[in-house]
């Protein structure tokens, strides 16, 4: 069923690829580049009544190519932005010393879009790309129209935060000792293997990420040299210091956000846990976000690039009725 599925899904973005076409983007953010792409879903900048922007924030160790499955079943005459985040995919590494962390990624895809001029569209985020995202939409809501977080709800209450900054320091040096190191090498099915092998850990339900779904990240996550493979990855990215998220600084973020929010939880990651452990985090959306909508779909952690045809017409949806409100305030 589940192999039956993927088929019915790559099939549905071969015949929906064809009517996106991707144009590089690469903007200086004052320290180096951050690259990514952009497309019109249809293909052409279609004059419809509904259109929106979309801006996509990719997940940790991910790249823009992480939405390629997606994007294409998204409502035509869509604009979609999908951005390499500092040290991942095509993007530049930060300089020896500067740490990332998710509100460097914020600042960075801000500077980035400010200068790309794109001035008010939907932010989706995934996973790590959810937190960035909600910083983002806390801190800079002039740009956001609404926000829609994939697998991701982050009630963060539960860490030992000492024991998470303890150990993302750590790791941090060490990657910054190392960073002279040469990069490892492997041959491209060992790649493959390696990103089956580190996203199934998470996974709680069967097959969390196909082999045919890494092969679509893998031209942005590698190097390809006389034959072989190397991380294009900033090793030093690997601590995430999410620490700076937990308890009160994560619901006073939310609590600033006032632009409609889709949340859709996965049941193989964030939606593994009971629905009361995420209600506090529900609740604060609700405070003062204009509505909130959250959906549960059967499913991976990558579930928006495995099995994109399950959570497409939910978001096509909430895209539409963010468009229709827009359009009737624009009449007012």
């Amino acid at each position: 069923m589940l192999a039956g599925d993927f088929c019915v899904g790559l099939a549905i973005l071969s015949m929906a690829a064809k009517a996106l076409s991707w144009h590089d983007v690469s903007v200086h953010v004052g320290w180096g580049y951050l690259r990514g792409k952009t497309g019109v879903v249809g293909g052409s900048q279609y004059d419809t009544v509904h259109k929106l922007s979309v801006v996509c924030i990719h997940g940790w160790f991910d790249c823009c190519n992480s939405f390629d499955a997606l994007v294409p079943l998204l409502p035509k005459g869509t604009k979609v932005l999908v951005l390499d985040l500092p040290g991942h995919g095509h993007s530049d590494h930060l300089p020896l010393g500067a740490q990332y962390n998710l509100v460097v990624y914020a600042a960075n895809v801000q500077n980035a879009i400010a200068k790309l001029g794109w001035n008010r569209f939907v932010l989706m985020g995934h996973s790590m790309g959810v937190n960035v995202s909600v910083i983002f939409t806390a801190l800079f809501p002039q740009y956001v129209r609404a926000l829609v977080c994939l697998d991701q709800v982050a009630p963060y209450d539960t860490c030992n935060i000492f024991i998470k900054l303890k150990t993302d320091l750590l790791n941090f040096m060490e990657a910054e000792k190392n960073a002279s190191r040469p990069p490892l090498v492997f041959s491209e099915e060992e790649a493959i293997n390696r990103l089956v092998s580190a996203r199934f850990r998470d996974y709680y339900h069967g097959v969390h990420i196909e082999r045919e779904a890494i092969k679509i990240l893998l031209p942005r996550l590698v190097r390809y040299e006389n034959g072989v493979c190397t991380w294009r990855h900033d090793r030093r990215a690997r601590p995430t210091f999410t620490m700076f998220m937990h308890g009160k600084i994560w619901r006073e973020l939310i609590e600033a956000i006032t632009c409609p929010v889709l949340v859709i939880q996965a049941t193989g990651w964030s939606g593994k846990h009971p629905k009361e452990k995420y209600e506090e985090t529900f609740n604060t959306y609700r405070k003062r976000a204009q509505w909130l909508e959250t959906e549960t779909v059967k499913g991976g952690h990558h579930i928006h690039l495995g099995k994109p045809q399950r959570i497409a017409p939910i978001i096509s949806r909430f895209l539409e009725k963010v468009a229709r409100e827009k359009y009737e305030h624009a009449k007012l």
